[in-house]
């Protein structure tokens, strides 16, 4: 369990996310499946290529008690180290399937210990979180869309009806979707 906002922002826009996650003191974490994980204190560690990052909250604690870098295990599942970041990213298009790729920020609510104890996450990650969302909420407004989808319902089967839903969706994003046809994911 946790807090998260999902949007489609792009690159861009993700650049200016993660430089207000470094103006809070947090250092930039990017993994790749397979690879070291690397640190960064600048927004050069970020690509356009690699989609998700993590934000480390260093007065949130250590990561499981280890130095950087971080041994694979840490990112898996509810620990110590997830109670220290928040996972970011930023969404990007697929051309040929003609859709965006949804991204977000989380954080963790908390984890248990070996002996079962609850630990909560720490004030000063949320903080940080609770900032980034502002910024988010900025640069993807909340957005009502409507899209067409057929019904299953048995009063009306197989009719095609509306879908009224809202999303945080950057302008750039929000083009692609009403004048391309881009569906988002």
């Amino acid at each position: 369990m946790g807090k998260q906002i999902n949007y489609w922002l792009g690159y861009e826009d993700f650049l200016q996310i993660a430089g207000a996650a470094l103006e809070s003191g947090c250092v930039i974490i990017r993994r790749a499946a397979g690879r070291e994980a690397v640190y960064g204190r600048t927004v050069d560690i970020i690509s356009a290529d690699q989609y998700r990052y993590f934000f480390y909250v260093p007065e949130a604690g250590e990561l499981m008690g280890q130095a950087l870098p971080l041994e694979r295990r840490a990112f898996i599942g509810y620990t110590a180290a997830g109670n220290t970041w928040i996972e970011a990213g930023f969404s990007h298009k697929n051309d040929e399937k003609r859709e965006i790729i949804r991204s977000r920020l989380y954080v963790q609510s908390g984890f248990y210990t070996d002996k079962g104890e609850y630990v909560p996450r720490p004030v000063c990650v949320t903080k940080v979180y609770n900032r980034l969302v502002r910024m988010v909420k900025k640069l993807a407004p909340y957005t009502e869309l409507t899209d067409p989808y057929v019904s299953m319902n048995d009063e009306d089967y197989l009719q095609e009806k509306e879908w009224k839903h809202k999303e945080y969706i950057s302008p750039q994003f929000l083009r692609l979707k009403l004048m391309e046809n881009y569906r988002l994911r």
